[in-house]
């Protein structure tokens, strides 16, 4: 008897400190999270506040292009080629994919940014680029890409062109 309450106190002091450990993890992971930018979510620079000396955002040319790496029967296109955006905004472009053959495929859309200069300065939040896509014969499907310019941009890069590259993913293609 005195043996099984040693037990159940050896067993409820593991239980608390488990506990304990769980609960300080918290933080700690937000430490982590910080230090390493892990989990990082880009937002758009904050609008200037009434009587504050921040400039707004300024105007930059967006073009958007796309085009498939030969042999892939996808067909993809942004819905809108151009247009006038500003730094620390947020911007949405849709781009439509369809496979244009019969049978399913998958697919990896790479960025490529023009000035090449200019990728560090955009930040994207949605993009169908994160992951492979798949599509069954003859499908269609419109992706958003959220992305937001940084004010940082340098003053010598008004125009920025943001392109994808798509690509199939071998040994994912199924009849």
């Amino acid at each position: 008897m005195r043996d099984n309450r040693i037990l159940l106190k050896k067993l409820l002091l593991i239980a608390c400190l488990m506990f304990g450990f769980a609960w300080a993890l918290i933080p700690m992971y937000r430490v982590i999270c910080e230090v390493t930018g892990i989990n990082r979510v880009v937002k758009a620079d904050a609008a200037p506040a009434a009587g504050s000396s921040i400039a707004p955002g300024v105007p930059v040319k967006l073009v958007f292009d796309a085009n498939v790496q030969a042999g892939l029967p996808w067909q993809v296109k942004p819905l809108v080629r151009s247009m006038m955006a500003r730094t620390g905004e947020f911007v949405r472009v849709d781009y439509e994919i369809t496979n244009a053959s019969n049978r399913r495929v998958v697919g990896q859309a790479i960025p490529r940014y023009l000035p090449a200069a200019a990728g560090p300065y955009v930040h994207k939040l949605d993009c169908f680029c994160f992951k492979e896509q798949a599509f069954a014969p003859g499908e269609t499907r419109r992706f958003p890409v959220v992305f937001v310019v940084s004010r940082e941009l340098p003053a010598e890069l008004s125009e920025l062109t943001l392109a994808y590259t798509v690509f199939d993913v071998p040994g994912k293609v199924a009849s």
